[in-house]
């Protein structure tokens, strides 16, 4: 699987831009701010409909400047993100496009952004696409999925998932109306306004999707956790043994979807008093988490920020290869900025090991450096790349 063809319009600082590459792997260089990272968030997007970044969309549009101001008044501020992706089964087109309200007569900030989506040049919602161009990214920051909260690290199993499987995407949309509405239940009870009869079909509900939400993220986490120690001991050069333990409020090792139900069904009964008291669920994936043990020793609480790294990169590497697994394809690896933070010893492991390629199948691998002018001449893998040059927004081949 490769991305054949990019274009991007009004997309951060990328006012026009159309890349066509080649599989294998790209290097993007050039100094800081200049677009590197918003070129991998832009691919990221196509995949997942999701910025890695930011929660707020009005964010990823291309502003236009004051000397343009009369024409920002007749066309509002809008973002087309485009990809033509090649798949075994076939080429797809993917589109996205970003459209905020304009701002008042009196200079407000513009309001919300309506969001489009198409695949094959067909009207679709984000089950329709996500799951079409399947990608891993790491970026710097990701480091927070040892170290920083739980919230993280949900999210993360939620978008590698909904990636690999579209039944999982759907049981988790229909997961979280149903906690909309089951909390809401829970506060009129609490306020003696709904008797705690009215809160059983939300709790069926929430079982139910539930249960298929936990049921694919521990077989996830069981199979990344089963690569993760070799890939650890390979980049750290170490004998320890890293593991990835999932944490789960209803049950933290079966897989069988009747068990996982039953096993909700007794965690919410003995619940239920505090859910009312507190007016908020508090068994199910939404309360999940999962941590980093080295040699067991708790990485997210104890763990240096050195470790954390090395861990989550380990992580991300075992992601692509459970993804390979899971999908039938190589998914697209997207590297932000990693090779610099990365002795020569390290770097070589992480090169060979997404770069080199399978008899059967293409890979592409998309690499940003502020350095890599000095890779190039020392590394094969980065010598025989495709070579761009970014500046301002503007990608040129080097």
């Amino acid at each position: 699987m490769w991305l054949s063809q990019l274009t991007l319009v009004n997309f951060r600082n990328f006012r026009a831009l159309r890349l066509e590459p080649q599989p294998g792997l790209l290097l993007f260089s050039g100094p800081n701010g200049q677009g590197k990272t918003n070129l991998l968030e832009a691919v990221y997007v196509l995949a997942t409909t999701r910025s890695p970044r930011t929660s707020v969309e009005r964010e990823l549009l291309c502003w236009r400047p004051a000397e343009d101001a009369d024409l920002a008044a007749v066309v509002p501020p809008f973002a087309r993100l485009e990809s033509r992706v090649r798949r075994r089964d076939g080429e797809v087109h993917l589109e996205l496009t970003f459209e905020a309200e304009r701002a008042g007569n009196n200079g407000a900030t513009p309001g919300a952004v309506t969001r489009g989506i198409k695949v094959n040049g067909l009207a679709t919602r984000a089950t329709g696409l996500v799951g079409q161009l399947p990608v891993v990214y790491f970026s710097p920051g990701d480091v927070d999925l040892a170290g920083g909260p739980p919230a993280g690290r949900r999210q993360y199993l939620n978008l590698a998932n909904s990636q690999a499987s579209p039944s999982h995407l759907r049981a988790l949309q229909r997961y979280n109306r149903v906690l909309l509405q089951r909390n809401q239940v829970l506060r009129l009870v609490r306020e003696r306004r709904q008797s705690s009869s009215a809160l059983e079909p939300w709790t069926e509900q929430m079982v139910e999707w539930g249960a298929q939400i936990l049921r694919q993220r521990l077989a996830m986490v069981s199979d990344v956790d089963r690569r993760i120690a070799g890939i650890f001991r390979d980049l750290a050069g170490t004998s320890e043994t890293l593991r990835v333990v999932y944490r789960s409020t209803v049950c933290d090792t079966s897989t069988d979807t009747v068990a996982l139900i039953e096993s909700f069904r007794e965690r919410q009964a003995t619940m239920g008093a505090r859910e009312v008291d507190q007016a908020v669920s508090l068994v199910g994936p939404h309360r999940d988490d999962f941590t980093f043990y080295l040699d067991g020793v708790d990485l997210n609480t104890y763990g240096s920020r050195g470790q954390q790294r090395l861990a989550v990169l380990a992580l991300k590497l075992a992601e692509a290869d459970w993804m390979r697994d899971e999908i039938g394809e190589l998914p697209v690896v997207l590297l932000d900025d990693v090779l610099s933070e990365l002795d020569p010893q390290r770097r070589e492991y992480v090169l060979r090991r997404v770069a080199q390629p399978e008899a059967s199948q293409q890979r592409q691998v998309w690499i940003t450096s502020t350095e890599a002018n000095e890779h190039w001449q020392t590394h094969d893998l980065l010598r025989a790349a495709q070579r761009y040059l970014i500046d301002a927004g503007r990608v040129r081949t080097a």
